[in-house]
């Protein structure tokens, strides 16, 4: 990952609808009529990206809350942002890519 997509900051679009069950989110894209549901760190990562936030800024919160460490982390942040974006989840909060 390059330095500008490690400081680019992210958001979640608003174009979904969620709903809490137990320890996952169930959320369904009307316009498209998918569902999709999130483990209990996706969702915690659906949560932080309710305001712009960065990869490394993901990282650290899930680094602090979880026992993982930084590149685990890192990793599976790009791919989870990266199916995200590939479903229209995700938006930049400014123009830098993932990758």
């Amino acid at each position: 990952m390059n330095e500008e997509a490690a400081t680019a900051m992210f958001r979640r679009t608003d174009r979904i609808l969620t709903a809490a069950v137990g320890e996952e989110l169930l959320m369904m894209s009307a316009a498209e009529g998918k569902y999709f549901n999130l483990n209990d760190v996706g969702t915690r990562i659906w949560e932080l990206l309710a305001q712009p936030v960065s990869v490394e800024g993901l990282v650290k919160a899930l680094t602090d809350e979880y026992e993982v460490d930084a590149d685990t982390a890192r990793a599976q942040v790009l791919e989870f942002m990266v199916a995200l974006r590939t479903r229209g989840l995700l938006a930049s909060a400014d123009a830098a890519p993932l990758a």
